[in-house]
């Protein structure tokens, strides 16, 4: 997921150029003889590495490759580490488009590293509360949250956080650690299930301490899957993605969308302020935006699709939570709290 990424070695515009590799443009369809309009140029982009690149690459950068003439990379970089890159080279940047999934784009544009994107078809599409109105930067998927439970197990799905205080889930619950962002995610919507908020955190505390007793509280991603094969788990709070994985591993795990909205991880694209290459850039990020990249992306990665024209499959849909539904949280005051909020964790519920 891309809250984890990949690292690489430090990448120069000439290195990461010459290693791109890919197909020579073609001239565009219907304009016979005429060349097609990014012919030339290079684009050089981060990745959040694993399979997720190697999708993108063959549906994304490949297809802009054959319409536009444009090549194009991408180098593997988590968030903050891409954030510190675009910070150092801010006057003679060697990476114009920046993919974040921590937020880093709000403060990447308030530091004036970010330019206006040149418009494109799919951003009409992608909500409002989604895309910079300035429009410095675009989003082009989700990791949406929310509960997943065993249906084998749980005869009505979970419709609220409150449910995991329901007495036939006693011993029978599992919640990530807070140091996991999950974990974050799940106290701030019990803070607010409970009358709390991201500035009143008090009830959400009081609420774990109702379910840690008896709960299995774990850190990585690669538990939810044994938690939930043991069959002496019933229910977490994750993401759907997870729960799509557990189905073609064929453990039985569904995902609900609370009632209270679905957290959710932020996939962004936007461009380096000095980079000249935005409109390839905005290429780019329409392509992104495709329903028939988005449906690809949701299905193989299991990251929701932001275009609302996108209809995903009746086997896919439901792991993932709409554009509708979704809950936003304060993630400034979330991470200056971060300190305190785990050294209470600590004390109070994993002990």
């Amino acid at each position: 997921m891309p809250r984890d990424g990949f690292m690489s070695r430090p990448l120069t515009r000439r290195h990461a150029l010459a290693s791109a590799g890919l197909a020579a443009a073609t001239l565009l369809p219907g304009r016979a003889g005429a060349q097609p309009r990014f012919a030339g140029r290079e684009i050089v982009a981060t990745a959040f590495g694993g399979p997720s690149q190697d999708l993108i690459q063959r549906m994304v950068y490949d297809a802009v490759t054959r319409e536009t003439g444009a090549r194009g990379t991408q180098t593997p970089l988590l968030s903050a580490n891409a954030f510190a890159r675009m910070r150092a080279e801010a006057q003679a940047p060697q990476i114009d488009l920046f993919m974040f999934s921590g937020g880093q784009q709000v403060p990447a544009k308030a530091a004036g590293l970010t330019q206006k994107l040149p418009e494109a078809p799919n951003f009409a599409n992608v909500p409002a509360t989604l895309k910079d109105a300035d429009g410095h930067w675009v989003a082009w998927g989700l990791v949406t949250e929310g509960i997943l439970y065993r249906p084998d197990k749980v005869a009505t799905p979970p419709r609220s956080y409150k449910d995991f205080f329901k007495p036939e889930f006693a011993g029978h619950i599992a919640f990530p650690h807070i140091t996991n962002g999950y974990g974050t995610d799940f106290l701030v919507m019990l803070a607010r299930a409970h009358g709390g908020s991201e500035s009143n955190i008090g009830p959400g505390f009081e609420a774990l301490k109702r379910i840690a007793g008896r709960a299995n509280i774990f850190r990585s991603a690669a538990e939810v899957q044994t938690l939930f094969a043991s069959g002496d788990i019933w229910i977490m709070p994750y993401d759907g993605a997870s729960a799509m994985r557990s189905t073609a591993m064929g453990i039985p795990v569904a995902y609900s969308v609370p009632e209270e909205g679905a957290p959710f991880v932020l996939l962004t694209g936007c461009a380096a302020r000095r980079s000249r290459n935005a409109d390839i850039a905005s290429a780019v990020l329409n392509r992104h935006l495709d329903p028939e990249v988005q449906t690809a992306i949701a299905r193989e990665i299991g990251w929701a699709p932001v275009n609302t024209a996108t209809q995903l499959p009746p086997d896919v849909a439901p792991f993932m939570a709409p554009t509708d539904r979704l809950a936003t949280l304060d993630r400034d005051v979330i991470n200056a709290s971060r300190p305190a909020w785990t050294e209470r964790f600590n004390r109070e519920i994993a002990r």
